[in-house]
């Protein structure tokens, strides 16, 4: 389904660190890495990569690193997403939401891939 794709949400669980600095406290990104890694493996031709998951600021910038170094010649756009859900209505938040933001690169290639998702 990758290779169909135009645009690919990365919406995955993002725990909290057990092991090492930030143990505890710090958000885990393995997950959101190794889907960038299978994008990488999988896609030929440039997506567009959309960060949802609840996770750190930069976290676009780890997995934009992942892809460069597994994906070969194919550049991709990662853009950020984030959600805004309080507890208790999460639902709502998603079906009407307050603020949306999309974040990516500020260059020509990034600001592209803004508006096609805007």
């Amino acid at each position: 389904e990758i290779q169909k794709a135009d645009i690919i949400f990365v919406s995955v669980n993002t725990p909290t660190k057990t092991q090492g600095i930030g143990a505890g406290r710090a958000a885990n990104i393995k997950n959101c890495e190794l889907c960038a890694r299978t994008i990488a493996k999988v896609a030929k031709e440039p997506k567009i990569v959309v960060e949802k998951s609840t996770v750190p600021v930069r976290t676009a910038d780890s997995m934009r690193r992942v892809l460069a170094a597994n994906g070969g010649s194919v550049k991709h756009q990662i853009l950020s997403n984030p959600e805004f859900l309080a507890e208790g209505t999460g639902i709502e938040d998603l079906r009407n939401p307050s603020r949306v933001l999309i974040g990516g690169l500020q260059n020509a290639e990034g600001l592209k891939a803004i508006e096609v998702l805007a």
